[in-house]
């Protein structure tokens, strides 16, 4: 499947963006390159998860598996272009199926492990699979049910019922041990037939990603290898990564965070990948220490919480990191500061999604915590980018007034999965992408992140972007951790409310958290008129405060 016009896939390549590799060759490559050296290493913690032994793999060793799981697909009826439907946590089987069907032209779609019936039924009918793989058990509860109860549910709107595999030890409740795809041993010339009938190409589709959901169905998004290669050579150069690096992975392979700024990147560094699954801090730290970790990505409130309280980690924990990558949230200039000041860390700040956004700022960009925070240089060779009014689609051009980031380039996908309409809806006609994220020009050099289109908080028509009140809240010195949102108001609107977790043995009245952000000179409209004090702040697995949360609980 490929979704990229000719002359575009042409001109790309005459750029020297495109290329003729596919995600498993840079692999290979490594694997005659240094067949003994550590490739990939499960989660510490892969017994609780799925009742497995945790193992670590060669290249040598990754490479064999990946040929006989490929070959194991393609016996039981995947060929290129068919699709396999994944939910999995980070092990080491799930790299090997990306792998293998990178191999295959066949293509991966994985979900979140916290996606259920309702959720898998709503992509199934869409996707059309033709093998689902997810776990027997994970953490100790049947895990095979939620995907066996979702094909069934839908099972008059697909084509043909998919094969169903799980991995974990013993008999699932539902679906075929996937260790039977390795019963039989390859044969030389039926494989080397089949690669020959059906040649991967470097453009073809390898995986379809899904957005969240939140405002409805939810849309796939398809990339292929030159576009996932394109992302990973840039994630790969920012975060200045070196041949054989270590690196750990604590987000779940299923978007661009982790397989485009970490996934890829490893195929780059030709290095060692550790896997993560789910964020577990005893866990990751013990990781850091034990797999001489350099780089890693952590979700800005751990981050936060790491400098706010130093005792949380072991001394030397961080003793091998040169940079942590994060984003997702925006990042606090004192955050960035401490991690260069009492480790000598890079904080590098990466703003990404699956559509194709690309943009990191790093200690080549600007030195200074307040920028590196904020702003994303304007100059990036991977995208043009521009700045439109919303409302009136004018190109914004002059420093200070809030606009959407309109994409385009290599990075960027070409529409969303068998869906026209919405594809038509989300770029220009002249094919900018529409990214609902709201910038501002900071100057000749750099955009401010001011926050999302859809998250804008509009009190008697004005707009406020509740992340740069994120930032003001989560400085307090009574705050452990802070979100805005906007809550229905008969006469304004809507009105600000701010919901904060207080550190232990600590207090705070919205009177005293208001005297504070007039101490930091902000508008008057901009003050929180409700505070609500939580446990915890609701957040997505990538560390997004789910703000349709916080505003239904006032609303």
């Amino acid at each position: 499947m490929i979704t990229t016009p000719q002359p575009l896939r042409q001109y790309y390549r005459e750029q020297g963006f495109f290329a003729e590799r596919k995600l498993h060759d840079l692999l290979y490559q490594t694997a005659v390159q240094k067949p003994g050296a550590v490739a990939l290493v499960d989660p510490l913690n892969r017994q609780d998860l799925t009742g497995q032994d945790a193992v670590s793999l060669s290249y040598q060793e990754l490479h064999d598996s990946i040929e006989q799981y490929s070959y194991g697909l393609m016996r039981a009826g995947l060929k290129k272009d068919d699709i396999v439907f994944v939910q999995l946590p980070n092990i080491v089987e799930l790299v090997i199926l990306y792998m293998a069907c990178s191999r295959l032209g066949a293509i991966v779609s994985p979900v979140p492990m916290q996606y259920q019936k309702h959720e898998l039924a709503d992509i199934l009918p869409i996707l059309q699979p033709k093998i689902v793989v997810s776990l027997n058990t994970f953490k100790g509860k049947d895990q095979s049910s939620p995907m066996w109860h979702a094909i069934e549910h839908c099972h008059l709107q697909l084509d043909e019922k998919p094969a169903h595999f799980t991995i974990g030890n013993g008999q699932a409740e539902h679906g075929e041990p996937f260790d039977r795809l390795l019963e039989e041993p390859i044969d030389e010339t039926l494989w080397r037939q089949y690669l020959a009938d059906y040649p991967a190409n470097a453009d073809d589709i390898v995986t379809i990603c899904w957005t969240s959901g939140t405002e409805g169905k939810p849309k796939g998004i398809p990339r292929s290898h030159n576009q996932w290669l394109t992302i990973g050579l840039a994630t790969y150069e920012g975060n200045k990564l070196q041949d054989g690096e270590a690196l750990l992975n604590p987000f779940p392979f299923i978007n661009m965070a982790s397989i485009g700024g970490l996934m890829m990147s490893w195929l780059y560094s030709a290095g060692k990948m550790v896997l993560h699954h789910p964020m577990d801090l005893a866990v990751f730290v013990q990781q850091l220490i034990s797999e001489d970790i350099s780089y890693t990505l952590a979700p800005p409130p751990l981050l936060n919480n790491i400098i706010k309280h130093p005792e949380m980690l072991p001394p030397n924990t961080l003793a091998k990191v040169h940079t942590i990558g994060s984003g997702s949230a925006p990042l606090d200039a004192w955050m960035v500061e401490g991690f260069k000041q009492q480790h000598n860390i890079e904080i590098v700040n990466h703003f990404g999604s699956n559509e194709g956004v690309s943009m990191v700022c790093g200690p080549d960009d600007t030195q200074h915590p307040e920028q590196r925070a904020r702003l994303f240089p304007i100059s990036n060779k991977l995208l043009e980018t521009r700045l439109a009014n919303p409302e009136s689609c004018e190109i914004i051009n002059e420093p200070g007034v809030s606009g959407e980031l309109q994409i385009k380039g290599p990075a960027v996908f070409d529409g969303y999965y068998k869906a026209p309409q919405k594809t038509q809806q989300a770029f220009t006609t002249d094919g900018y992408f529409k990214t609902g994220d709201l910038f501002e020009i900071a100057d000749a050099d750099f955009y401010r992140f001011v926050g999302r289109c859809k998250d804008l908080i509009i009190r008697g028509g004005v707009n406020i972007a509740p992340a740069e009140l994120d930032n003001l809240l989560g400085a307090h010195p009574a705050v452990e951790e802070a979100a805005a949102a906007g809550y229905p108001c008969d006469t304004m609107g809507e009105r600000v409310a701010a919901f904060v977790v207080l550190k232990d043995d600590q207090e705070l009245s919205l009177e005293a958290l208001c005297e504070y952000l007039k101490e930091r000179q902000i508008a008057m409209y901009k003050l929180p008129e409700k505070l609500v004090l939580l446990d915890a702040i609701p957040r997505n697995p990538l560390g997004k405060a789910l703000r349709y949360k916080l505003s239904e609980m006032v609303s």
